[in-house]
């Protein structure tokens, strides 16, 4: 055994040599083919050679695309347009629940949406009570013609009372005369 010992380290440092051996080249890269070295060229070589005209199809078509949008804009904005302008007025709302916890207003207030789908629903913090409040109306004879359906709907505890609302109309505006052209 003592005597095949030597010839087993020789054996393995040989092994171990070659293989460093081999991985040593693959660690270098690829060389590069023959000629390739002439085609590396410099910042400066490039900076000459270099033509931004090449690329003047590409700005022609984004400036086209531009021109496109600028002439449907300026059509679309000689239409009339509708705007929402809201006020903030003192009227009526109908109330439909008081507590003095913010997180069960906030679930009646989600309960009222759902149910109420055309009203607007606040939740109105008037100390110590949170008070869910539903419609704006302008005047109390409205707010009583919607108290009906609102009761019927579950809200059976529900009256008028008075609060600031906000009131939204439409209003036309309509495209000025003289427009100014690029």
């Amino acid at each position: 055994m003592n005597r095949w010992l030597p010839v087993i380290v020789v054996s393995v440092a040989f092994f171990a040599l070659s293989g460093c051996s081999s991985s040593e080249s693959s660690r270098k890269g690829p060389t590069s083919p023959p000629g390739e070295q002439d085609r590396k060229v410099g910042i400066t070589q490039t900076e000459k050679t270099f033509n931004p005209s090449d690329y003047d199809d590409e700005i022609e078509v984004i400036q086209k695309q531009h021109e496109f949008e600028r002439q449907r804009a300026s059509a679309e904005h000689q239409q009339d347009s509708v705007v929402v302008e809201s006020e903030l007025t003192q009227g009526f709302r109908i109330q439909i629940f008081a507590t003095g916890s913010f997180d069960e207003a906030n679930a009646m207030r989600q309960t009222a949406v759902q149910r109420l789908t055309e009203d607007s629903v606040y939740v109105v913090f008037d100390p110590p009570f949170y008070k869910v409040r539903v419609g704006d109306f302008r005047t109390r004879v409205e707010a009583n013609q919607r108290l009906g359906a609102i009761s019927a709907t579950g809200f059976a505890d529900a009256w008028v009372v008075g609060d600031k609302v906000t009131l939204r109309r439409s209003v036309r505006v309509q495209p000025a005369a003289n427009t100014r052209k690029r």
